[in-house]
């Protein structure tokens, strides 16, 4: 199997990261404020700010119950439906809108019976949407042309104690708004330095001695590294667990050659430079199915 490797990169951060403690925190671009209590921080590996000024949607920030070290070794698994670190979360998701917080509480709101309630957030009008229970699940308040979504992202686990629907009711009615700052200026395309290249024959290197040891060392331990395969929606999981499964692999047979040369910098692989690598099938035979 032949498929496109990404230099190891961590899951990217956001551009402007705001303070990760609880606490009153401020995120200056997107233009607003918050309270945040123990254990509850800001996640700087599932929050971002977009850079393109073409785009209606600004960014968003992640609030998360999970120490920093649970968030890393949960990672966030493929499939459908949030899962690991981004399961049972708070989003508050930022985008341009001329809507008002009702219509636009409405529009979302069609899983809920297509119905919100007045509600107030930050001194401005705010649509309230709730599940079955009367709990609220969803937040949206409108202010200078932006639209705030303030959300549930629930999971098929149980509900934490840490996410009560009144802490998230808390968290959301302590939302204020400030005059956002310029979002950050789009950095240039990427070009390969002599840095890159040895890093990609570093890779191709430890591929090469099936050195899953080596691997783990070449990943940046910040945040995740993201794997897939073609077409799949791919996982994130910490260095350790990636170098885990490379090692069990590489002992059941998998190889793997990767070409270190040339180095790309455009799709389909997102992040700043890719190389391409194949993979062999191992493992256990695909088994057959008797004929009757």
């Amino acid at each position: 199997m032949t498929s496109p490797t990404p230099t190891p990169t961590p899951s990217p951060a956001p551009t402007t990261a705001p303070p990760s403690t609880a606490g009153r925190f401020a995120n200056a671009v997107l233009g607003y404020t918050a309270t945040l209590p123990p254990p509850w921080r800001v996640s700087a590996c599932l929050s971002r700010v977009e850079s393109t000024t073409e785009q209606t949607y600004l960014g968003q920030d992640v609030l998360t119950w999970h120490s920093v070290a649970e968030e890393q070794d949960l990672g966030v698994s493929g499939g459908t439906g949030p899962t690991g670190a981004f399961a049972w979360v708070i989003t508050i998701q930022v985008q341009v809108s001329t809507q008002s917080a009702s219509d636009f509480a409405i529009a979302r709101a069609g899983g809920s019976g297509g119905k919100s309630d007045p509600d107030t957030i930050g001194g401005r009008p705010a649509g309230r949407v709730a599940d079955s229970a009367g709990n609220a699940i969803a937040y949206y308040v409108a202010n200078g042309g932006r639209m705030y979504s303030i959300e549930l992202t629930p999971s098929g686990d149980p509900r934490p104690v840490q996410l009560s629907p009144a802490t998230f009711d808390a968290i959301a009615h302590s939302v204020s708004f400030t005059t956002p700052m310029a979002r950050p200026t789009p950095t240039a395309d990427p070009v390969p330095t002599a840095a890159v290249e040895s890093l990609a024959d570093a890779v191709a290197a430890a591929f090469a001695a099936s050195d899953a040891d080596r691997l783990h060392d070449l990943m940046t331990p910040v945040c995740w590294f993201n794997s897939g395969v073609n077409q799949s929606e791919g996982s994130a999981a910490s260095r350790d667990k990636v170098a885990a499964g490379l090692r069990t692999s590489f002992s059941q047979g998998l190889k793997v050659t990767v070409e270190p040369r040339p180095i790309m910098t455009k799709p389909p692989m997102p992040g700043s430079f890719w190389i391409w690598s194949t993979w062999s099938e191992y493992g256990v035979p695909p088994r057959t199915t008797p004929k009757s």
